[in-house]
């Protein structure tokens, strides 16, 4: 009895660590200091789809429309379960590139941009 409720309680637990671990979707930014943000949706790299990326999907308070599209993190490799790393990040706020890694957590993603070992980013909230 208890080999089967430990098999029907890993069935249930599989499918939500799996979509946890999921960091594909539509992601809201945190606001920056004009109260701008933005909708990112992460999915695979165009190029290259073992990697991951970020593209500007909607702007919001801003009339800088034309990022729409536009690459935010770009060839980020997984270097475990739940983190991406040695890509790069392109900051919509001072408009510099760092280097990148992202770490997928029960409901947010975080986002951060490196120079050298200071690192810094924001945690974003999962729309759909």
């Amino acid at each position: 009895m208890r080999k089967l409720a430990i098999g029907l309680l890993a069935a249930f637990c599989a499918p939500a660590l799996g979509a946890m671990a999921e960091p594909f979707g539509i992601w809201l930014t945190e606001k920056g200091r004009t109260g701008a943000y933005l909708h990112v949706k992460v999915a695979p790299c165009k190029d290259n789809s073992a990697l991951l990326c970020g593209y500007v999907h909607k702007t919001f308070r801003t009339p800088h429309t034309e990022i729409v599209g536009r690459p935010i993190f770009w060839d980020l490799e997984q270097v475990s379960p739940t983190e991406w790393a040695n890509g790069r990040v392109w900051d919509a706020e001072n408009r510099k590139v760092y280097r990148a890694k992202v770490r997928l957590r029960e409901t947010e993603l975080r986002v951060e941009g490196c120079l050298g070992m200071l690192c810094d980013g924001q945690s974003w909230k999962r729309v759909r």
